[in-house]
């Protein structure tokens, strides 16, 4: 009987051996080889979700294009438009000449066209976002009746470029009271070279 006991008592050993056994066999595997793969496989997921975000905005970004190159050629061609609407640096002889010949066709005679600087801030200290266009100012002293200087007034607002008269101040003529003296002072919008 002891022997029977002996056998049992071994075999309980064994079969309390073995389940330690499995459960450190299943704890080792969990830890090196389940766990890994669990945070490797979450990790993979993230970024396949992230991919698959990514390659959505792009197909709409490729069936967007032809829209893109649309706003595009319109852009373009606005740049074309303001770019003959506002002259170059080198160009501001040519607005003195434009307006001259305004004047002359009107019948103004102009006795003094000179530019000024900007006494008052310019555009690029008034904003901090910068400026493609800087503002000239043009002092004009004239003599001409009030039905030319309409007619002068009207072809400036008119004209190709964009100006904008500032200041205006008439005085009465001394020697013809139908022609009067007349100071404007005229700002022009030039498009700054690119740096």
């Amino acid at each position: 009987m002891r022997l029977d006991f002996l056998k049992k008592a071994k075999k309980n050993e064994i079969m309390a051996f073995t389940a330690i056994l499995c459960a450190a066999i299943v704890v080792g595997y969990y830890i090196f080889f389940l766990s890994p793969v669990i945070s490797k496989l979450a990790f993979l997921f993230r970024e396949s979700y992230d991919l698959n975000g990514k390659i959505s905005k792009a197909e709409i970004a490729v069936n967007s294009m032809e829209k893109i190159k649309k706003e595009i050629r319109e852009l373009e061609s606005r740049e074309d438009f303001y770019s003959t609407k506002l002259p170059k640096e080198e160009e501001f002889s040519a607005i003195l000449e434009n307006l001259s010949g305004m004047a002359k066709h009107t019948r103004v005679k102009i006795t003094k066209i000179q530019p000024r600087k900007e006494t008052r801030g310019s555009l690029e200290e008034l904003s901090e976002t910068p400026r493609i266009c800087s503002r000239r100012s043009i002092l004009i002293n004239a003599q001409c009746g009030y039905h030319q200087l309409g007619a002068f007034i009207m072809e400036l607002e008119n004209a190709e470029r964009f100006m904008e008269i500032s200041d205006i101040k008439i005085d009465a003529g001394t020697v013809n009271p139908k022609r009067h003296d007349v100071q404007l002072i005229v700002s022009a919008y030039i498009l700054k070279g690119e740096e």
